[in-house]
């Protein structure tokens, strides 16, 4: 009796070890764990085998390796391959939709899924961000790109076209982030103060009228505290980081950010939600650019590294890395290694690597500034000068005719020019191919630590369902709480767009007796002689003539 009642409980034990385990192998949905933080690190345009180079060329195991559980589709609504707007939207909102759209859903237009209703078409869908902050949580964004380029703004803004970055500073200054770190200075600057807007805003003026501090260089950020710091670190997007020590030598690295980040960000007793982009490898993926996405994934490894450090000790944080879709089409081995690949050394992959000092970027910096510092044409530049550059910054002794071909694909890439240098000598030089100069659509790896971890493979609209089941928190629920169609709840003769400043409409609605006023990508509310913060901003979808507003301004407009 006694042994039976010994093996009954080692049975127990066994069942109750077992069975989360199967739940997750199977996919079965496990009963809702809480976390108190989340943090979405995401690495644009990357996928396994650009990973597997990193882990080559650094010699020893990626942060990022012991966390890897499953993968990712990469299509959106209407293609098999990703843009990242609609593909950040869909790990942001918990939606597909189309290509180049923010934060909204998507057209009519869909190959991949079922087209939306009439009422939803380009509907803005609540994020995870904004669903954090309705809950209490601290929020955050850290980029290397410019705040305002797509990925970032996909958790912060709502726009029809990922090209709108005066409109999506705009909503992101007015979305009260606790802490938003990165470049794009010039879109919170007016013209005049040289910057990029065109309607005449200054908002960094107003981002210190709301109490933030406004870190531009790394000792500012590593000084500043409290609960409120939007740092814009460069005028356009940040550094590569292998030029950063030359170039930029006083921006932070993406990792020094991450780490404030969750420094400013934990001291919220509820909790945080944190969104990591490391922006830059599909920029150097889609140059075939080796050096520079080389030293920009491994300063994302080194920025995942902190958060899991983080997530580790903290032990109430769910941690996810991942990426939006590949670019470039990187593989190791090329049609020059056809018939040599089983004799392909470390040495062989990774040394013409290591001499590469600069990004291709530089490269044509280097090679287009003239003598008196104005920028060349490429006419005018020669052979020779394309040699020079190359054997100073990539360590290669390349033929003329090389050379030649480089300034010919600058030719036809004009606004890219630097992508020449990897699509010519890469194949020649390296053991590495690319297949395109834009993205692919493979699966990418998915990788993850923490409480209720997902394993397996997922769309990219499930893994922002997880977070927000990680969180207790429901996006659609927050989207009804943030979207109210205006036409839905008002009259239409109620209802008028004042375009007076062409750059800064104001929606007026006059209901009974009282009229309001709610300039749009703000979170304002002008009634009755008072000025109200909203706890969301207002958009304006251009191509439905529809206008969306909290629903706690609905209830001030109607006196409820």
């Amino acid at each position: 009796m006694r042994r039976l009642s010994l093996l009954a409980f080692r049975w127990i034990i066994v069942v109750a070890v077992l069975e989360p385990l199967a739940a997750s192998a199977f996919g079965a949905e496990a009963r809702p764990v809480v976390v108190k933080n989340v943090v979405l690190l995401i690495v644009d345009g990357c996928s396994a085998e650009q990973y597997t180079l990193a882990r080559w060329f650094k010699g020893t195991p990626l942060a990022i390796d012991e966390i890897r559980c499953g993968s990712v589709k990469t299509y959106i609504a209407d293609s098999v391959i990703a843009d990242s707007a609609p593909a950040a939207t869909a790990f942001a909102t918990g939606h597909f939709t189309n290509d180049k759209l923010i934060g909204v859903a998507p057209s009519v237009k869909t190959v991949t899924v079922s087209p939306p209703s009439a009422d939803e078409q380009l509907r803005p869908l609540a994020t995870l961000l904004e669903a954090a902050r309705l809950q209490g949580k601290a929020t955050g964004i850290v980029a290397t790109s410019r705040v305002t380029h797509a990925t970032p703004a996909a958790f912060m803004a709502h726009v029809t076209s990922r090209r709108f970055e005066e409109e999506i500073m705009e909503q992101a200054v007015h979305q009260g982030v606790n802490v938003v770190l990165g470049g794009g200075r010039d879109f919170a600057m007016p013209k005049a103060a040289g910057g990029a807007r065109r309607d005449d805003e200054d908002l960094i003026e107003a981002l210190r009228q709301r109490g933030y501090q406004i870190p531009t260089d790394r000792e500012q950020l590593l000084k500043a505290g409290g609960n409120k710091v939007f740092g814009l670190f460069s005028l356009g997007p940040m550094a590569p980081e292998i030029d950063r020590p030359r170039r930029a030598p006083a921006e932070p690295t993406l990792a020094e950010m991450t780490r404030k980040a969750i420094e400013l960000l934990s001291a919220d007793e509820d909790g945080f939600f944190l969104m990591v982009e490391g922006s830059q490898v599909d920029w150097a993926c889609h140059a075939n650019d080796p050096a520079h996405m080389l030293s920009d994934l491994i300063a994302y490894d080194e920025a995942v590294a902190v958060a899991l450090e983080f997530a580790r000790r903290d032990g109430q944080t769910l941690l996810i890395a991942l990426s939006d879709h590949n670019t470039g089409g990187m593989s190791i081995g090329n049609m020059r290694t056809s018939k040599t690949y089983p004799q392909t050394t470390i040495a062989d992959l990774v040394e013409p690597l290591r001499k590469m000092r600069c990004s291709a970027v530089e490269l044509w910096r280097q090679l287009s500034m003239g003598p008196d510092g104005k920028k060349l044409d490429v006419k005018g530049i020669s052979p020779d000068a394309v040699r020079r550059v190359v054997k100073e910054g990539w360590g290669l002794e390349i033929s003329e005719d090389e050379a030649q071909q480089i300034l010919s694909v600058a030719v036809r890439d004009k606004g890219d020019p630097q992508n020449a240098f990897g699509e010519v000598l890469c194949p020649r030089h390296t053991v590495l191919g690319w297949t395109t100069h834009g993205h692919a659509g493979g699966d990418v790896p998915l990788h993850a630590f923490g409480p209720d971890r997902p394993v397996g493979t997922f769309d990219q609209p499930e893994l922002a369902r997880r977070m927000a089941r990680a969180m207790g928190v429901d996006l659609d629920a927050t989207t009804r709480r943030l979207f109210v169609e205006v036409g839905s709840v008002f009259a239409s003769h109620e209802v008028e767009i004042d375009k007076a400043e062409p750059t800064n409409p104001i929606a007026r609605i006059r209901h009974q007796n009282a009229t309001a006023e709610l300039p749009i990508n703000k979170n304002i509310l002008r009634i009755g002689g008072a000025e109200i913060a909203l706890e969301g901003v207002v958009v304006q979808i251009a191509e439905t003539g529809k206008i969306y507003i909290p629903q706690q301004a609905v209830r001030r407009i109607k006196g409820e």
